[in-house]
């Protein structure tokens, strides 16, 4: 057999070859951080009396609204801060203004959950009493002193100035490594 390839064949290859569609890579997709602001929408609350919640030697304070056992399921019963390296969560969670009850971020605003690598110390969501100590299914609120607010951003949106933010969270799922 010599190394050159008939007529016949570069005819069929050439064929096969006009047959299938060229791939071209698409950009990433970034998430779009202005989808979760909120304007205009009816999410306001009334403020919130915390005095009654646990406080943490940082000054976060948080109430468990709904406990859970986890995602029995798949077998994720651990709070998010056992697993190693830091896991990927998904959130639903609305941030308000604590002082004044005002929303300025929400996945419901998005329409759909948000997604982070937990542990990961820039952001609000990180802070002891948060993300990290709940497991999936955990409905918790927490306030966060503004001296805390790491670069003033809250799940990738720029927080009030000079404000406390209060958060609702639930975990919806994990995925660990």
């Amino acid at each position: 057999m010599t190394g050159t390839v008939s007529r016949r064949t570069a005819f069929v290859l050439a064929g096969v070859a006009g047959l299938v569609p060229q791939i071209n890579p698409s950009p990433a997709c970034a998430i779009d951080l202005a989808t979760y602001a909120v304007s205009g929408r009816d999410l306001d609350i009334d403020p919130v009396d915390t005095s009654n919640w646990q406080e943490l030697d940082s000054g976060v304070r948080f109430v468990v609204d709904k406990a859970s056992e986890g995602n029995v399921e798949r077998g994720i019963t651990d709070v998010v801060s056992y697993y190693v390296p830091n896991p990927f969560v998904e959130v639903r969670y609305t941030a308000y203004v604590a002082n004044t009850g005002k929303a300025f971020a929400s996945s419901d605003a998005a329409r759909r959950p948000y997604n982070f690598q937990a542990g990961v110390k820039d952001e609000v969501q990180d802070e002891t009493g948060g993300i990290p100590d709940m497991k999936v299914g955990e409905k918790r609120r927490f306030v966060v002193p503004a001296e805390l607010c790491f670069k003033r951003r809250v799940f990738g949106l720029t927080a009030p100035k000079d404000a406390d933010v209060l958060i609702e969270v639930e975990l919806l799922n994990l995925q660990p490594y």
